[in-house]
C-alpha cells in the first residue's frame, strides 16, 4: 500500500491468474486498453515526464556534450594544422608531428560520440516536455550505432598498430574486424528491440541477455589484437636481448622495441580499466542507487568515458618522427610475420 504523491519507483503489472488447475497449464491470452498518465514535478516547479532519477539527465549529457565538443575542436584544429605544416599543439617548438590515417578514424569516432551526446541530452529533453521523443530516439540510435562500430573498430587498429607501426592488417586481424562490425549489428538489433518492449517480457529478458553477452564478447574481442602485439614484441625483445655481442645500432633497435613493449602494454591496461569500469564496475555500483540517483550511473559511465577519450588521444597524438614512430617498411613486414 502506498500513500497519495508518495515518492518511489513505481512499476504497473499485469497478471491473469488462473482459477482453476488446468486452466494454470493452458496457454491463457487476454488484452486490454489503458491510458496511464503520470508525471513529476523537477526543481523548477514544472512538469516532467521523466523519473526522478532521470531528471538531471538533459542537462548532464549537454554538459557532457560540450566537453567533448571542446575535445573535438582542439582534436581537429591539430589535425588541420600540422597539415598546413604548423606544430601542432602539442609539439616542441621546432619539431614536425606527422599524421597517420588512424589520426582521421579518430577524429571520425570523437565527432560521433559528441553529436550521439549531444542527440541523447535533445531526447530526454523532448520525453521530459512530451513524454516521447520517436525521431530523436531514432537519431540517437543511429549514431549510437555508427559511434559503437568505429570506437571498437579504432581500438582493434590502434591495438594492432595498423598505419603508424605497420602499412597494412594480417588476415586474421582483418577477421578479427569483421566478427566485431558483425557483434555490433546484433548489439544494436538488441537496443532497437529492447526500445519496443516492456520490461518483464520474456522478449525483453532475452534480448537483454543477448545485449549483454555480445557486448562483452565485444570488449573481450578488441584486446586480442594488443595481445598479440604484445606478444610480437616481447619475442622481438627476447630475439634481440639473446645477442650479447650486439652492436650500437642493434642496441638502438632494441631500445624502440622496448618503446613500443611500453606503449602498447599501457594501451592494453587502458582498455581493461575502461571495459571494466564501463560494463562491470557501473552496474554493480548502479544496485545500490536508490530511486532518486539513478542519474549517478550515467554520469559515471560518461566521465569514464570522457577520460578513456582523452588519454586515448594524448597517447595517440601526432607527433614528430622518433625511434617509436619510424619504422621502415622492412621492420613492418617483420612484424607482420611475426603476428
Amino acid at each position: 500500500e502506498f500513500q497519495k504523491d508518495e515518492g518511489g519507483l513505481y512499476f504497473l503489472m499485469y497478471q491473469v491468474c488462473p482459477k482453476t488447475k488446468k486452466a494454470a497449464t493452458a496457454e491463457v491470452r487476454s488484452t486490454f486498453e489503458i491510458d496511464f498518465h503520470y508525471r513529476n514535478r523537477d526543481n523548477l516547479g514544472l512538469d516532467s515526464y521523466l523519473t526522478a532519477g532521470e531528471m538531471p539527465l538533459p542537462t548532464i549529457y549537454l554538459y557532457f556534450f560540450m566537453s567533448y565538443l571542446v575535445c573535438s575542436v582542439i582534436w581537429i584544429l591539430n589535425i588541420r594544422g600540422i597539415q598546413r605544416g604548423k606544430e601542432g599543439c602539442f609539439a616542441q617548438p621546432g619539431q614536425q608531428p606527422r599524421i597517420y590515417p588512424i589520426h582521421h578514424l579518430m577524429s571520425v569516432l570523437i565527432v560521433l560520440k559528441t553529436l550521439a551526446v549531444l542527440f541523447e541530452s535533445v531526447r530526454y529533453h523532448y520525453i521530459r516536455l512530451t513524454g516521447h521523443a520517436e525521431f530523436w530516439t531514432v537519431v540517437y540510435y543511429g549514431l549510437s550505432f555508427l559511434k559503437g562500430m568505429f570506437l571498437f573498430t579504432v581500438i582493434l587498429l590502434i591495438g594492432s598498430g595498423w598505419s603508424y607501426l605497420k602499412p597494412s592488417l594480417t588476415d586474421r586481424e582483418k577477421k578479427v574486424i569483421f566478427v566485431v562490425i558483425v557483434l555490433q549489428v546484433i548489439d544494436n538489433i538488441a537496443l532497437i528491440v529492447l526500445s519496443h518492449e516492456t520490461e518483464g517480457e520474456s522478449v525483453y529478458e532475452d534480448w537483454s541477455t543477448v545485449l549483454h553477452i555480445v557486448d562483452i564478447v565485444c570488449c573481450c574481442i578488441v584486446l586480442v589484437p594488443i595481445v598479440w602485439q604484445v606478444s610480437t614484441l616481447e619475442k622481438a625483445m627476447e630475439s634481440e636481448g639473446g645477442q650479447d655481442d650486439a652492436p650500437v645500432s642493434e642496441s638502438a633497435e632494441t631500445r624502440r622495441t622496448l618503446a613500443k613493449l611500453k606503449k602498447f602494454r599501457s594501451f592494453y591496461l587502458l582498455v581493461v580499466g575502461y571495459i571494466y569500469f564501463t560494463r562491470i564496475a557501473v552496474y554493480l555500483f548502479s544496485t545500490v542507487l536508490d530511486y532518486r540517483h539513478t542519474w549517478v550511473r550515467y554520469f559515471v559511465a560518461e566521465m569514464v568515458t570522457l577520460a578513456f577519450y582523452g588519454i586515448t588521444g594524448l597517447q595517440m597524438r601526432p607527433v614528430p618522427d622518433n625511434p617509436y614512430f619510424s619504422v621502415s617498411r622492412d621492420d613492418a613486414v617483420d612484424e607482420i610475420e611475426l603476428g
